[in-house]
C-alpha cells in the first residue's frame, strides 16, 4: 500500500433513527428514496421502547419499537417466539436493546433483520451505536 492510499475505517458512523430521518427529508422528494438506500445493510445495535407486537401463524412475532417516545417514527422487525419466550409478558414501554440489518426503510418506519434482543432490566438511558 502506498502513502498515498487512504484506508477506511470498518466500523460504520454512529447512526440512529432520528438521523436517518432527519437526512432523508433533507433531500428533495424525489431524492429521498436513493437517500434512504445508503443506509440498506447497516447493521444497528440500538436502545429502543417496545411499542407493539403481533403473533404471525409462522410462530414469528412481528414486533413494534420506538426509539424516541416523543417520535411517531417506528422500528419494526421478525422474531421466532421461540427464540424470546419472554416476549409474551413484555408490556408496552419496556425498554431493550435492538440488534439488526436495516431491511427496508420508509417515511416512519426502519425495517430491520433482527439478529438479537436483549432484554435490560435498567430504567437508565442506553446510547445509540452502529456496528458494522
Amino acid at each position: 500500500m502506498s502513502a498515498n492510499t487512504i484506508t477506511k475505517s470498518k466500523a460504520s458512523p454512529r447512526i440512529n433513527p432520528a438521523t436517518i430521518f432527519a437526512e432523508i427529508q433533507a433531500q428533495p422528494p424525489l431524492m429521498r428514496q436513493e437517500a434512504a438506500k445508503a443506509y440498506i445493510g447497516k447493521m444497528v445495535n440500538w436502545p429502543v421502547t417496545f411499542a407493539n407486537a403481533s403473533e404471525q401463524s409462522s410462530g414469528q412475532a412481528h414486533l413494534i419499537f420506538r426509539f424516541d417516545p416523543h417520535d411517531m417514527s417506528m422500528i419494526t422487525g421478525n422474531v421466532l417466539l421461540s427464540d424470546y419466550p419472554q416476549l409474551r409478558a413484555l408490556r408496552s414501554g419496556e425498554r431493550l436493546r435492538v440488534r439488526g440489518t436495516i431491511r427496508k426503510i420508509d417515511q416512519l418506519f426502519i425495517e430491520l433483520d433482527i439478529s438479537k434482543l436483549v432484554f435490560t432490566h435498567s430504567s437508565a438511558p442506553v446510547s445509540a451505536e452502529a456496528v458494522h
